[in-house]
């Protein structure tokens, strides 16, 4: 399973690569939400992605990829400290969310309930 990860803090992204490589997933990581322009290629399975990221929001780049006809089945989940973070899942077509901060538990079930549904 391929994840791309989009998350600006380098300490946060670095904790989320480790757990998921070390659960074997494959890991494809960004400090900013340009990598959405390389997913044709990329092809991920999953994208865990900040809210507040330089440039653009989460919300907004999750718009663009459920826009496209190309990317608009891949998972996207939301992973912020936002209040309401349901409401704005919701508004930009994400498929989940994950509040910050989560616990290590937290985030491998997620990553598996995102594995059975693709499987």
């Amino acid at each position: 399973m391929k994840i791309v990860v989009i998350e600006d803090n380098p300490d946060i992204n670095d904790i989320v690569n480790y757990i998921l490589e070390d659960e074997g997933y494959e890991v494809i990581s960004s400090e900013n939400g340009s990598i959405i322009n390389d997913f044709g290629h990329i092809k991920p399975d999953l994208v865990l992605m900040d809210e507040l990221l330089p440039g653009a929001r989460g919300s907004e780049l999750c718009r663009k990829i459920k826009g496209s006809e190309e990317t608009r089945n891949i998972p996207v989940v939301l992973v912020s400290t936002m209040p309401h973070l349901d409401e704005l899942v919701r508004k930009c077509g994400a498929d989940g969310f994950l509040e910050k901060p989560f616990n290590i538990s937290s985030l491998s079930a997620l990553i598996k309930e995102y594995k059975q549904k693709s499987s």
